[in-house]
Formats: C-alpha cells, sequence, structure tokens
C-alpha cells in the first residue's frame, strides 16, 4: 500500500469512517444494502485491498444480533475500487442458528462486483484452550522505534527473522501495531481496522525481493482471517508473517496476530500475484515498510 504524498496525514478517526458501511435500506430481493466510501489514499488508481475487506466485513456486523461474534472471514478480490469511489455492500444473510450464523457480502461499485465474501459468526462458549506462542526473539513494543509519520497506525518494525542456511525466512515480515489514538468500543470498528492491517503485508510476499518496490506488479487475489478471539486495534499488536511459496505467479502466505501479552487472537491466509515488470518503475517504499533504516533487518533482497 503506497500513499500520495498529501495523503500520508490520514487520520485515525478518518480511517473509522471510511471503513464504517452506512444502512442504505434493501434491495429488490429484501436484502439489507449498506454504503461506503473510499478514500483517495492511494497511488495507481486502485483501494488497498485491507479497505475493502474492512468495508464488507463492517456491513456484515452490521446485521447480526449484538454479542455474537465474528469467527471466520473468506474473500475474493474480483476488480479494482477506485479511490473516492461509494461501494454498496448487499448483505445477504445465508444461516441463523443457535450457534452460528453465516453471511454473504458482494461488493458493487458503479453496478460492478468488485468483491465477494463470506463470513461466519458464533455465539461465544467455553472450550478447550491451546496456542502458539509468540517467537522467543521478540521484543516487546516499547523497546523498538517506531515512526514519527502521521499516519493512523503506530507501527514498530521488526524485520524479518534470521535467514536460515538454505536461504528462507521463519517469519518475513514482523511489527507491531496499534492505532495512534484510542477507538471507540464498538466491535465492528475492531474486527474491521484489524482486518484491514491484516493486509498491510508490505513485500513480505516475495522472499528473493524484500523491501524493493517497483519491481513486481503484486495484487491480492484471495483473503481468509479467523478470529480466535475478540481483540482491539488499539493495543499493541504483534503481526508475524511467513511467506510459504512462490510459483506460477502467484504466492502464498500465512500471518498471525498475538497480544503484546501472548494472546494469539487472528489468523490469516492469503495468496497473491505477482509478475516481475519488464521495467521496473520508480516507487518509494512506504514508510512502515523501511525495514532497513530503522531495524537494521535483513531484507533478503536478491
Amino acid at each position: 500500500m503506497v500513499f500520495e504524498e498529501s495523503e500520508e496525514a490520514a487520520t485515525v478517526s478518518e480511517l473509522v469512517d471510511s471503513v464504517t458501511a452506512r444502512e442504505a435500506g434493501k434491495d429488490a430481493q429484501g436484502r439489507a444494502q449498506f454504503i461506503s466510501t473510499s478514500p483517495k489514499w492511494w497511488v495507481h488508481g486502485r483501494v488497498f485491498g485491507g479497505m475493502v475487506v474492512a468495508q464488507a466485513l463492517n456491513a456484515a456486523m452490521r446485521t447480526v444480533p449484538a454479542g455474537i461474534e465474528v469467527h471466520s472471514l473468506h474473500g475474493y478480490f474480483l476488480r479494482p475500487t477506485t479511490p473516492g469511489s461509494q461501494t454498496t455492500h448487499t448483505v445477504e444473510e445465508m444461516r441463523d442458528g443457535r450457534s452460528f450464523s453465516t453471511r454473504q457480502v458482494t461488493s458493487e461499485v458503479e453496478g460492478k462486483e468488485t468483491f465477494r465474501m463470506t463470513c461466519s459468526f458464533h455465539v461465544p462458549e467455553d472450550g478447550d484452550r491451546y496456542q502458539l506462542p509468540i517467537g522467543p526473539d521478540v521484543p516487546p513494543p516499547g523497546d523498538v522505534e517506531g515512526f514519527e509519520e502521521p499516519f493512523p497506525f503506530d507501527v514498530r518494525e521488526l524485520g524479518t527473522s534470521a535467514r536460515r542456511e538454505d536461504g528462507t525466512f521463519q517469519s518475513t515480515r514482523r511489527c507491531w501495531f496499534r492505532t495512534r489514538e484510542p477507538l471507540p468500543d464498538d466491535p465492528a470498528v475492531h474486527a474491521s481496522l484489524l482486518a484491514y492491517f491484516s493486509d498491510m503485508t508490505g513485500a513480505s510476499f516475495r522472499p528473493h525481493s524484500l523491501g524493493v518496490w517497483g519491481t513486481h506488479t503484486d495484487a491480492s487475489l484471495d483473503h481468509a482471517l479467523w478470529f480466535h478471539r475478540p481483540w482491539r486495534a488499539d493495543m499493541w499488536n504483534l503481526f508475524d508473517i511467513q511467506a510459504l511459496v512462490n510459483a506460477g505467479g502467484r504466492a502464498a502466505i500465512r500471518a498471525t496476530m498475538h497480544g503484546e501479552d501472548g494472546t494469539l487472537h487472528l489468523s490469516m491466509a492469503q495468496e497473491l500475484l505477482i509478475r516481475e515488470l519488464d521495467e521496473p518503475l520508480q516507487v518509494v517504499a512506504p514508510v512502515w515498510s523501511a525495514r532497513d533504516a530503522q531495524t537494521g533487518g535483513d531484507d533478503g533482497a536478491a
């Protein structure tokens, strides 16, 4: 995600306003509809995929009873969304059971479908507990220098894990993040902003060209999230991404989010298109991805 220079000063309130879906009545089939407007924050005429996911999730969460929690979503990016455009989200209530509810969201811009997502909600219940921990070499966020640039999130980059003898990495991006200001208590806002940040992958999916921009066409194809526990986006979250494979012009990655107390609260999986350009572009790396300047991490560039 690359911002226009004038848009790097995007505020937390503007971010919340952009992900919030507003009721717009019902369609001819009686399905609830919502409207959201994408900000003009990005270059190259394409809205960041995390914004697309966050808006659709926010719309779906407006259609379920209070107290029922989102636990998973699976979405496909069908067409790019133009910055500044208005998106209509049509929410189909596929199922409402005693423990689970399922929604399908179709997002359209000017009559063309841009994103389709299915998400599921679960009534909270007790059960067995087990989780993978934070890595042993991860410092707390207070020990990591942040960026001073005006940006809705406070991001503390940790760089990659150490390159292994075979050239691979356990993690291809690690960072602490939280919003720069406190957020309202609305669960839909927190889930939507965590979904938004889950697509801020940097170049983690290209292990041979980490930290290098303008050499490839990169585009998310699909996005899947599992919300293991409700969590706040204005508390510290460790985002840890692992690149699994590059093959056939595509990349597959997975990621986790832990709270500062070690609680694993979110998992992500994504496939992306990666095509090397014949003529590299002159692209400035986003502020939050400048690993070398801030962390001294091994960027793995080929």
